[in-house]
């Protein structure tokens, strides 16, 4: 077992440590100046650029825990410590975010051998505090994401905003797309099986934020056509139409709505004012 680098006297360093393809990484769990990295605020060579809270957490999990221990949101904190652990809700999406770079962190959800409350590390990812480490292999394409973006309509596939639409009750507010996962990575892998561009959805920021470990599995097909089925006839009909189209059916009001939304700032305040003077008339 790896030994808890925080109660390490300053003069000791790590261990050597040795990949799955059996070369010797020299790690060392503090950065050129002595401080240890999930400490660092500042990346070394620069003077202002901020040291943010993934590099932290990752370096923290790869020196204090090895694969198989099992640790909680509440120990991560007290650890990493500083102005990353202060807002609860992006210290767990910097832990979520740190999937794409390859660590497997699964919960409860995804074992019940797992106790509920705490994360269990089945794989190191990437070394991201090195700025040397290549980048992840699974990042999803620009190429991809376009597909993604284009099949779904350029819409949230869970709530159904469009990219820069403001949410209902929130005039205020700019909706913005990203590509998720229907089933969490982690999930698949504890089935072995396979992730794909059949289980990427666009989703918009806010749908794409709750936990995903936490949330449960997309609905199942035999569930929605049972529950299809107790509609009246003229209710499958639309179903059936909306289906087909890929989305709810839409007024040309609604339609005309999308294009002039798109329009440059500019042209938006133009077109306001002439709609304005045609409806004084």
């Amino acid at each position: 077992m790896l030994p808890m680098f925080d109660d390490v006297p300053g003069d000791e360093e790590a261990e050597p440590q040795t990949d799955t393809g059996g070369e010797t990484l020299q790690d060392d769990p503090r950065s050129p100046d002595g401080t240890y990295w999930w400490h660092l605020e500042i990346w070394p060579g620069t003077k202002k650029k901020k040291f943010g809270g993934e590099p932290r957490i990752a370096a923290w999990l790869w020196f204090n825990k090895d694969v198989g221990e099992l640790f909680t949101m509440r120990e991560l904190r007290e650890k990493i410590g500083g102005d990353v652990a202060e807002d609860a809700e992006h210290f767990n999406r910097r832990l979520r975010n740190l999937r794409k770079c390859g660590w497997i962190l699964p919960t409860n959800r995804d074992y019940s051998s797992i106790p509920v409350g705490y994360y269990r590390l089945d794989q190191k990812g990437l070394r991201i505090w090195l700025k040397s480490e290549p980048k992840p292999r699974n990042a999803i394409s620009m190429k991809t994401r376009r597909l993604v973006l284009d099949r779904d309509g350029n819409r949230c596939k869970v709530c159904g905003v469009g990219d820069g639409e403001s949410y209902p009750g929130e005039p205020a507010t700019h909706a913005k797309l990203t590509i998720g996962h229907r089933i969490p990575q982690e999930r698949l892998h504890g089935r072995s099986v396979s992730d794909d561009i059949d289980n990427l959805r666009t989703e918009c920021s806010r749908c794409n934020e709750p936990v995903r470990d936490e949330m449960p599995d997309p609905e199942r097909f035999d569930e929605v056509l049972a529950e299809i089925r107790r509609l009246k006839a003229d209710d499958r009909k639309k179903i059936l139409a909306w289906l087909r189209q890929g989305e709810r059916s839409r007024s040309r009001v609604d339609m005309a709505y999308d294009r002039a939304r798109k329009l440059s700032y500019e042209e938006v305040k133009e077109l306001i004012a002439r709609l304005e003077s045609q409806l004084r008339d």
